[in-house]
């Protein structure tokens, strides 16, 4: 009888095992550590002469919480986003908390066995989220930045085969308002260019700050073979900017961004990518916008190694001799991961605005544009030892004027400067990975009178920067964790069952 009692028990215990281990399936609890110590002494932007380096760490934490049933996916992404002794060792209640959502979203599938079944997947997916296609130079989530980037949005979804397509959705307030306004103040409500001028209504990742009033998109792939064929067309409307600076009207200035991208890997070694795109409509400010961007790269694989290749980025831009025109010829990169493509320094399309903003009495701070040429390689050392080398050249897209003079008719040379990004990445683990960058640019007066803060007679800037990094990431996977334990308790579990039943076979005196 204690024997039955004991196999009874035994399966009891079994059975619970494999429930739990359903509902572990359906459950995904992921984290990550992220600490970056930076040197800088010419990131962004070139150093003004005699200034002291700067040097900080900063850290992102987050937990990952995902989970699947039927037709229905839900995720959230809380991270807590601070600089080492941004906050005490102990904290007062009257602190506020740093703690942020980063992405909250739930995506819901339409169709099923029953209901259009012959289409792959039709759904939705609603709430704050990361937009992110293809090589992410236009739409991209930003990850770099400890705070990376997410959007409140509604995405309606497509996929049939070979075919995908994704219509996105939003439309943003400043607060609940009791029964009438939309008109949108941004996030943040004004900011204070490096220049020290106001920047009333400003977006993307261009340095200029607030953020679209509502956004509509669509973005159609097809793959054949191993290409795939993208096209986009992106509208964002931004609110009209009020008399005041830093204020804002009834309205909205739209902007029409539209193109297409081609991803192809040929005889499964040669990568090439291009792609070509036209911005048009309105500005930020209601200038009529005329600017496009055309990009081409290839990369080459040498054995199993070595990947290397060419690439080039031409991004239009405003004659800044021209300080009358109503036209706006600088292309934005939208939403995209600048860091990614435009030098590790950030010093064109992020954090730091680029333009005239840097040129003393200048009446036209748009951007010039840009052409970058560039040779990326990485090699291989080890299965976790990866080390990436980039070469830069940077020139101004259009004229660039020397408002430092009074002859109208100066212009500067183009050439802006080389930047050089060396990257070392180790993997101890699976789990852990340490990271180590140094960058260095060799700029031209060119740079320096297009970059901020402004040149004057006794705030020159140095005309070389530098900048270096160590980052470590922890990225835990807890379920996977909890999950092989839980394939050691099984088996013991069936080696446990099987002693019991071969008691249950001995015969009783």
């Amino acid at each position: 009888m204690k024997k039955s009692n004991t196999v009874t028990k035994v399966l009891l215990a079994l059975t619970a095992f494999l429930f739990t281990t359903s509902l572990f399936a359906q459950l995904t609890l992921t984290g990550q550590y992220r600490t970056r110590s930076e040197f800088r002494a010419g990131q962004g932007t070139l150093p003004v002469d005699g200034s002291v380096p700067t040097f900080f760490t900063n850290s992102r934490l987050r937990l990952n919480i995902g989970y699947t049933a039927d037709r229905l996916k839900f995720f959230t992404s809380i991270q807590d986003v601070n600089t080492w002794g941004q906050n005490a060792s102990t904290i007062s209640n009257m602190n506020g908390s740093t703690l942020s959502l980063h992405e909250a979203y739930a995506e819901v599938q339409i169709n099923d066995s029953t209901f259009l079944k012959n289409i792959d997947y039709l759904g939705f997916k609603v709430g704050r989220q990361e937009i992110a296609y293809d090589d992410q130079k236009l739409l991209g989530a930003l990850d770099w930045l400890q705070q990376a980037r997410s959007h409140d949005a509604i995405i309606l979804k497509f996929a049939e085969k070979t075919w995908k397509a994704d219509a996105g959705f939003a439309f943003n307030q400043s607060k609940e308002n009791k029964n009438s306004g939309t008109t949108y103040s941004g996030i943040p409500t004004a900011q204070i260019g490096t220049d020290g001028s106001n920047i009333a209504s400003g977006a993307g990742t261009n340095g200029i700050g607030t953020m679209y009033k509502a956004m509509q998109y669509l973005y159609v792939s097809k793959e054949i073979g191993f290409t795939k064929a993208a096209f986009l067309l992106f509208n964002d409307d931004f609110q009209k900017p009020g008399a005041t600076a830093g204020t804002f009207q009834r309205g909205v200035n739209a902007r029409t961004t539209v193109g297409v991208s081609v991803y192809a890997t040929i005889l499964r070694k040669h990568k090439i990518d291009a792609g070509f795109y036209y911005q048009g409509n309105k500005d930020k400010i209601g200038r009529t916008m005329d600017g496009y961007m055309a990009t081409i790269s290839s990369q080459f694989a040498v054995g199993r190694k070595l990947m290397t290749g060419p690439g080039i980025d031409f991004l239009s831009g405003n004659n800044t001799m021209d300080s009358t025109s109503k036209v706006n010829r600088s292309f934005d990169p939208l939403y995209g991961t600048p860091h990614k493509f435009w030098g590790y320094m950030d010093y064109f399309y992020a954090s730091d605005p680029y333009g005239l903003q840097g040129a003393n009495g200048s009446k036209n701070k748009l951007s010039p544009g840009l052409f970058n040429a560039y040779w990326k390689t990485k090699y291989r050392l080890r299965d976790n030892l990866i080390v990436t080398f980039d070469v830069h050249e940077f020139f101004a897209a259009n004229k660039v004027a020397n408002v430092s003079t009074a002859d109208l008719s100066d212009k500067m040379n183009t050439r802006l400067g080389t930047e050089l990004d060396f990257v070392l990445n180790y993997n101890l683990t699976k789990t852990i990975g340490f990271e180590f960058g140094y960058s260095v640019m060799f700029g031209t007066e060119t740079m320096s009178a297009l970059k901020a803060p402004v040149n004057t007679a006794g705030s020159n800037k140095d005309l070389t920067g530098q900048w270096a990094y160590f980052m470590i990431n922890i990225r835990p996977d807890f379920i996977n964790l909890l999950n092989t334990g839980m394939k050691d308790m099984k088996k013991s579990l069936d080696d446990l069952t099987k002693k019991v039943s071969a008691l249950e076979t001995v015969p009783q005196n």
